[in-house]
């Protein structure tokens, strides 16, 4: 689902401002988070909707894993049976969340610190798991960055740095992962985490909306191209279920 220019509008006006200047009813008398009030009639589910065990004996890999919707996938794929690996910067967010899911589920979750941005450290945390676990089933593109602003006073480094985590990082996992998935003859199903408008272009987040559409290009052009392999791709855009979260609102 699309979110209307309005909705989008919305949430900007509101993040452009600081955010501890913002009140919860200035942001929930917004038309996005007016929305919030159906969760008083609609509770969200928060069980996995799939039969247990679905992911029995497959091994996941989620970037961005340690926080956040990376985090939220993680619990779930392994509240499914998977054994759950997640990659992130930081070691020590990367730890906490895996004892944290394991000690949830029940399950192995391991944990690899690596930079996406970096091909090196990419093919170094593959080869690592290659030898000790196999190859993933399960792949998920879902570590970002982005923020707010104008594009008038976006500065090159600023833009290059969404640029570097979001789409290079996305394609620089895929392809590593991929091509080994290739040599070794084993299908898999990528997961790319996309924005509502990759395709329609937005305003104060010229960058991402540059990075997210390069994503979905991605994923269209590989599942052409990697299907004879077994290979599935697809993108979801959370849209503004994200911008509660971060807002704090549950």
């Amino acid at each position: 689902i699309k979110m209307t220019s309005t909705a989008r509008f919305c949430i900007q006006r509101c993040l452009l401002k600081k955010l501890d200047s913002v009140s919860k009813r200035s942001l929930c008398t917004s038309q996005v988070c007016m929305s919030l009030d159906h969760a008083k009639y609609f509770p969200p589910k928060t069980t996995p909707m799939l039969p247990p065990g679905t992911f029995d004996g497959k091994l996941a890999f989620i970037t961005g894993g340690a926080t956040g919707l990376g985090k939220g996938l993680a619990l779930n794929l392994s509240q499914l049976g998977a054994k759950v690996v997640i990659a992130s910067r930081s070691a020590e967010r990367l730890k906490k969340t895996a004892e944290e899911i394991s000690q949830i589920t029940g399950n192995e979750v391991l944990d690899f610190r690596m930079d996406v941005r970096d091909p090196a450290a990419i093919k170094a945390v593959f080869d690592d798991l290659e030898s000790k676990h196999g190859l993933p089933d399960i792949i998920v593109n879902n570590a970002a960055g982005n923020f707010i602003s104008p594009s008038e006073r976006l500065s090159a480094n600023a833009f290059t740095t969404v640029i570097n985590i979001v789409l290079y990082g996305t394609a620089f996992v895929t392809l590593d992962v991929g091509k080994r998935l290739i040599k070794n003859k084993k299908g898999a199903v990528f997961l790319a985490v996309s924005a509502d408008y990759a395709d329609s272009g937005s305003g104060y987040v010229l960058h991402s909306a540059c990075a997210k559409a390069g994503i979905e290009s991605l994923t269209k052009s590989l599942a052409s191209e990697w299907a004879k392999y077994g290979m599935r791709f697809n993108a979801i855009s959370p849209g503004p279920a994200i911008f509660c979260v971060i807002c704090g609102f549950s």
